[in-house]
């Protein structure tokens, strides 16, 4: 039977194929290919939350793909965090939390998972900047009047935190550090919880993010004070920041996605730069604006090594303000 030169052309392609190492012949496969999970590992309505589902509605739409979020609170975020570092590193399981993540590892006792061995660092969304915010009764309006009431009274005013190890309680701590100011911490189960006792007058000062900060500040049932981001909040323009009064102080929360230890960098470079388009879409940056959030991005790389200068930055602040894992 004769044989064309597109017969050979064909063989030779095929057996070339068949030779060519497993990992070369291997498709490599669409992503997403099936539903993506984005946990929260916070409860439902906070910014972590909020971001989350803003983005996950963008990425539906260009993935073609549901994306769903499920919040799995508990631990101070490590909870919702381990069922993640757990996942396979395929990008169907994604995680987007806060800073408390960076914090967790100086202020919480057996972990259930390495920080920074156990998750891919995707990209940092977005910043929102925390608030210091008093109860109407102390009578102060500026960082300056805040620090001379302290120090009239030492030890005698109380702050509330969300909880013993929280980004807003070491914020605090810091803020003591460099005003040299005696104010007693009093730890309560949540954001929500903390907020509660400054509107009742059960503690005068907190250092709160500024989205939940918002509705009460425009009721006048709270004072801010100061702002703690690198630059003026656009919805409190006349805020002055912490660093204005204290130079290097800088509380600001950060929003990020990570996913499972051993992602392919051709992975995480594009659920980077997915997530990158989706949280500054208009519709979800200008939502973000609106409420004090700075949408952020950049590259995976950059970010990873945030990540890790971070779990040493605030694993010596901690230790410096006496705070013990708990």
């Amino acid at each position: 039977m004769p044989h064309t030169k597109r017969d050979f052309l064909a063989l030779a392609l095929a057996t070339s194929a068949l030779s060519a190492p497993k990992s070369i012949r291997a498709q490599t496969p669409s992503f997403p290919s099936r539903p993506v999970r984005i946990v929260v590992p916070f409860t439902a309505g906070g910014p972590t939350d909020a971001i989350a589902r803003a983005v996950a509605a963008q990425l539906e739409a260009e993935w073609r793909q549901p994306v769903v979020v499920e919040n799995r609170p508990g631990a101070g975020g490590s909870t919702g965090s381990a069922v993640v570092a757990r996942a396979a590193p395929d990008g169907h399981t994604l995680l987007v939390t806060a800073n408390s993540h960076v914090i967790n590892p100086a202020v919480l006792r057996n972990l259930p998972f390495d920080t920074q061995r156990d998750f891919t660092a995707i990209i940092r969304l977005a910043d929102g900047p925390f608030v210091l915010v008093v109860h109407p009764s102390l009578g102060v309006r500026t960082l300056p009047e805040f620090v001379a009431r302290m120090r009239e009274r030492p030890g005698r005013f109380n702050y509330s935190s969300p909880g013993h190890g929280t980004n807003n309680h070491l914020a605090m701590e810091q803020l003591k550090a460099m005003a040299g100011i005696d104010i007693t911490h009093v730890a309560y189960g949540g954001a929500a919880p903390a907020t509660t006792a400054l509107l009742s007058g059960e503690v005068q000062a907190l250092i709160n993010n500024l989205v939940n900060s918002l509705p009460h500040i425009a009721e006048g049932r709270m004072v801010p004070v100061a702002i703690g981001g690198m630059e003026r909040s656009p919805v409190l323009p006349d805020v002055p920041l912490m660093s204005e009064t204290y130079p290097g102080l800088t509380a600001v929360n950060w929003y990020a996605a990570f996913g499972p230890s051993g992602m392919p960098a051709g992975l995480v470079t594009t659920i980077n730069a997915s997530m990158s388009r989706a949280v500054r879409s208009p519709a979800v940056a200008d939502r973000l604006r609106s409420q004090g959030i700075t949408a952020a991005g950049g590259p995976a790389a950059d970010f990873a090594r945030q990540v890790e200068e971070e779990v040493v930055t605030w694993g010596r602040v901690a230790r410096e303000a006496g705070v013990r894992p708990e």
